[in-house]
């Protein structure tokens, strides 16, 4: 029941609370969904009577669309209340802006965009990270055998530059640095990936964690979050739907933040492995893993905020969902598939055999 959600999960459906709030007073019309633009990833999709079906699509990234369809799917099969009908657009890509519509990720300014969980949570198997609950039992398993005392008195990274400055200026700030384990990966040599890659449950054998944005947002976070380790981030210009729970300071801290251009990261890093306050910063490590796996980035959170989203939308929606095309003939003629046939056939039409 949604109470149940609120009272375990205070906090965590700010996302959907304030683009409520913004368009109580100006509902999401028919037309905003018909004049979306079908850029690569687009999903145009409608619940009714508590089944999900696949009204459009446009191109596909990798498996995303397909794990965050399922995800949905998995909310809607487990709510022990009936969900209303709605009729909504999302897009799998990293970066799109402005519209109504549903995204990883937002800017600050983009304040009519409304965020779902990313397709990690369900699985990522294209870079061998797995399901999200593989992931997750990986990463405990590393812990009980590399408690605090054992962990590397390092800041890890690893990943691609993609040539994004952010990226750029952070293996730059790093290299060279005894406090630092970091290094690019070329996804298409061997031997980088034989030498270099580290697994998500290989992270949590390091104290510190590094943290950059990618295209937009990164999908690594949401992994780190399940090391019982300190997160260093620079100041994020995207954020997901979790992020409101992310506290860089005061009692509650459960990350790093350091500048953009990382003029301040060697400065806080030797603060934090020379420091006189390890018991302080151990609890940072501490209470990440305590609110974001063990509470907040759980299968149990993401469907009650998949489910508070969907009540979200309907209560800004301006219209009611249309089940069939009529056409001039009068025939009948159904809107959407079914998901759980688009989930194998990964198509919309087709010829039978």
């Amino acid at each position: 029941m949604q109470e149940q959600c609120d009272v375990a999960f205070p906090g965590l459906f700010e996302e959907v609370e304030r683009p409520v709030k913004l368009r109580k007073n100006k509902k999401v019309m028919r037309k905003e969904s018909d004049d979306t633009p079908a850029l690569n990833g687009f999903i145009r999709a409608m619940i009714f009577d508590q089944q999900l079906y696949i009204i459009d699509t446009y191109g596909k990234i990798y498996s995303r669309g397909i794990a965050t369809l399922h995800a949905l799917h998995r909310a809607m099969l487990t709510s022990p209340e009936p969900l209303p009908n709605i009729e909504f657009t999302m897009n799998v890509d990293d970066k799109m802006e402005g519209h109504s519509q549903w995204l990883y990720a937002r800017q600050a300014k983009n304040e009519e965009t409304w965020l779902m969980p990313e397709y990690g949570f369900w699985s990522w198997p294209e870079t061998k990270i797995g399901s999200y609950g593989e992931m997750q039992m990986k990463a405990i398993l590393t812990e009980s055998e590399w408690p605090w005392s054992r962990k590397m008195d390092k800041l890890l990274w690893r990943g691609a530059t993609m040539s994004l400055e952010v990226r750029k200026k952070f293996v730059n700030v790093t290299e060279g640095k005894a406090w630092a384990d970091v290094k690019t990966l070329d996804w298409h040599n061997e031997g980088s990936m034989k030498n270099d890659l580290k697994s998500m449950d290989e992270h949590c054998q390091y104290k510190f964690l590094a943290h950059t944005e990618g295209n937009s947002y990164s999908a690594r976070l949401k992994y780190l979050r399940n090391c019982r380790s300190v997160i260093v981030a620079h100041e994020l210009e995207w954020m997901e739907f979790f992020h409101p729970l992310m506290k860089k300071d005061g009692p509650e801290q459960n990350y790093i933040e350091v500048d953009r251009e990382f003029e301040g990261l060697e400065r806080k890093m030797v603060e934090l492995i020379e420091g006189e306050d390890q018991k302080g910063i151990e609890k940072i490590a501490e209470r990440s893993a305590r609110v974001f796996r063990e509470r907040y980035l759980t299968p149990a959170a993401e469907t009650c905020y998949w489910r508070r989203l969907i009540r979200g939308w309907k209560e800004v929606m301006g219209f009611e969902v249309e089940f069939f095309n009529v056409t001039k003939g009068g025939e009948k003629k159904w809107r959407g598939v079914p998901v759980e046939s688009f989930l194998l056939e990964r198509r919309l039409e087709w010829d039978p055999y």
